[in-house]
């Protein structure tokens, strides 16, 4: 199985969020360098206590991992979650104007709608 780095990121996350030592119980950190080796099915993965310096060897299993992974779509259609506005219409109307205004340059909009000029001007 391919996983994307997108994908390996989500299951480190979802590791770490859960992962205590076994010696002291405190939190383990889990990231890209701490995969060791990744197969069809499961990850190796070697991890070390900050706090009492034990070393880890942790087994998972990537069963289920198929519902992380991002559907595959033509090659015309971007996949980043990254390029998707999470905003209202109206405030994309509200953008769109704001633009118009400043000639369509981002840095006269920050000069406009500056942080020290945000509640005077935006209406």
């Amino acid at each position: 199985m391919d996983i994307d780095p997108h994908t390996l990121q989500q299951i480190l996350r979802r590791i770490e969020q859960q992962m205590r030592c076994p010696q002291c119980g405190k939190k383990v950190p889990v990231d890209f360098p701490s995969v060791r080796v990744v197969s069809d099915n499961a990850m190796l993965l070697q991890l070390k206590c900050d706090s009492c310096n034990a070393f880890i060897v942790l087994h998972a299993s990537l069963q289920g991992v198929e519902n992380l992974v991002a559907d595959e779509k033509g090659d015309d259609v971007t996949v980043n979650a990254s390029s998707t506005l999470q905003m209202s219409d109206k405030e994309v109307e509200m953008l769109s104007a704001a633009l118009e205004q400043c000639d369509g340059s981002f840095s006269k909009l920050f000069e406009k709608y500056g942080a020290k000029n945000a509640s005077s001007d935006i209406s």
